[in-house]
């Protein structure tokens, strides 16, 4: 029976997934960052060889019982990327063809029925593609990110945020429930606390807070961070 292998490589983490002709899962790992943007190529091979290992070890089979294989590569913007990309998935050993496409592109094959549309990935960073029913015409931004103006993402979000919060320390602007809610979340004494704290380190605004950004203490107030 052959066997099938996808990865999607996001700026956070890296999932893998190994499954049978019919669509069974048979394997699954989870590995770090694989975004050649944010940690270089050198880091994102070993995300994906670290989430290869786990998925064989955990399906029971080697690197010789895979069939084929598909990527989702976060940070694969440009065909001027494909020959370091190509180089990366090729230093795994997997003697099958493979395919890699801009992470985006997975969410838009499986998400519509027909295989076209509009895709927004907003994960750690945002990007956007589409296509229309004939894939003749892409649609698409840079994923430039918050530089192209493109800034949807929790990173976007958090820096976002806490400019907001700034401007409400400086009173440049309303104060915000937010603010209460990060003080908390980090365990400042007050909001100038937190402020020193994030511009000098010592409170990390990475991840963790990012739900307090969705979880809006009251509804009225969800302009301020769109």
């Amino acid at each position: 029976m052959p066997y099938y292998l996808g990865a999607d490589l996001g700026a956070t983490k890296t999932h893998t997934l190994i499954v049978d002709e019919t669509g069974r899962a048979l394997g699954f790992g989870e590995s770090g960052p694989g975004n050649h943007e944010s940690i270089g190529y050198d880091a994102m091979f070993n995300s994906m060889k670290q989430g290869l290992d786990q998925a064989l070890r955990t399906a029971g089979l080697t690197k010789a019982d895979i069939a084929g294989a598909g990527f989702g590569v976060a940070g694969y913007d440009w065909h001027s990327e494909f020959a370091a990309t190509a180089s990366v998935i090729d230093r795994l050993g997997i003697n099958a063809p493979y395919k890699f496409v801009n992470d985006t592109v997975p969410g838009l094959v499986a998400g519509s029925e027909e295989g076209w549309g509009v895709v927004v990935v907003s994960g750690t960073g945002s990007n956007c593609r589409g296509w229309d029913r004939e894939h003749q015409r892409e649609g698409r931004v840079t994923g430039h990110g918050v530089l192209m103006g493109e800034g949807a993402g929790g990173t976007e979000l958090l820096n976002r945020g806490m400019q907001l919060v700034g401007y409400a320390w400086t009173k440049r602007g309303p104060m915000t429930a937010l603010a209460d809610a990060l003080i908390r979340h980090v365990g400042a004494k007050d909001l100038e606390d937190l402020m020193r704290g994030y511009t000098t380190d010592e409170y990390q605004m990475v991840l963790k807070p990012r739900p307090l950004f969705f979880k809006w203490p009251r509804p009225e107030m969800w302009w301020h961070v769109n």
